[in-house]
């Protein structure tokens, strides 16, 4: 069977880590720069949405965060669009905006992958934000986020050909080896199950269940893990926030799973 490592990444949150922001790309020199002395700091560990984040420019190259007086500063435009934000910078006015990215209005949009595979239908309060999930973690192609709730809540979607995997592996094989994973990883504690959920979405088998834990021993975490089994691929769509709010979230997040649909071609 193969192995499967996605889930490890996917599944990981953290504290939300934002440090004060500066750097936006595109800024020129002025009369209203001065000189200062600050230090690279390649110590910081940065945790986003989550996930561990690595900020980079455009090109790719990493950026160190920077120390200044006690205070740590980030680029804004690699952070900002990481946490579901778009940056606009205005040379002229030298004003940098941050606003989120998607559709703002109130009716419902549906939104389908990358690659065309499969689509899901999201209240207006939803943005997509498949640069910036992808930006913490690689593995998944496909990515929103709910800034309008009191707690961001974030999701993603992973997929994985069946045929990676043994002939006989069935839906509750694929999620025993995920659930195992995730308590397998050392900076969750205290994970506690619910009852798992037998469900059918758009003709598919699917397995619906909550997962909490304690991420770095301070935050209460939740996730609402749903499995679901295709002709071809098993998919995992994830959503994640504080404990607090999925439980508030909860019902929304099962009416978005319901509009999950493969696209035939």
């Amino acid at each position: 069977m193969h192995t499967f490592f996605k889930s490890k990444k996917a599944m990981v949150l953290g504290a939300l880590t934002i440090f004060t922001l500066g750097n936006v790309s595109g800024v020129s020199a002025s009369t209203s720069l001065k000189e200062i002395t600050a230090y690279l700091d390649s110590s910081i560990r940065l945790v986003v949405n989550g996930l561990p984040f690595t900020a980079k420019d455009s090109d790719g190259k990493v950026l160190i965060p920077i120390n200044y007086e006690g205070n740590t500063y980030l680029p804004l435009r690699s952070v900002a669009e990481a946490t579901g934000l778009s940056v606009k910078w205005d040379d002229v006015t030298r004003i940098a905006t941050l606003g989120a990215v998607g559709n703002q209005e109130s009716e419902s949009h549906v939104e389908i992958s990358a690659d065309k595979s499969f689509e899901l239908t999201f209240p207006g309060t939803w943005t997509r934000n498949d640069k910036g999930i992808n930006k913490i973690n690689p593995e998944i192609d496909f990515g929103a986020v709910n800034n309008k709730a009191e707690v961001s809540v974030f999701m993603g979607v992973l997929s994985e050909p069946k045929s990676l995997y043994s002939d006989t592996t069935k839906l509750e094989d694929y999620q025993k080896l995920i659930i195992d994973q995730m308590n397998s990883y050392e900076g969750i504690t205290n994970i506690r199950q619910s009852q798992e959920i037998d469900l059918t979405i758009n003709g598919f088998p699917a397995k619906q269940l909550v997962l909490n834990g304690l991420i770095n021993k301070s935050l209460n975490a939740a996730y609402l893990i749903t499995f679901v089994e295709t002709n071809n691929k098993f998919y995992q769509i994830i959503f994640w926030s504080s404990d607090k709010q999925l439980v508030a979230s909860k019902k929304d997040l099962t009416k978005i799973v319901s509009t999950f649909k493969e696209i035939k071609h």
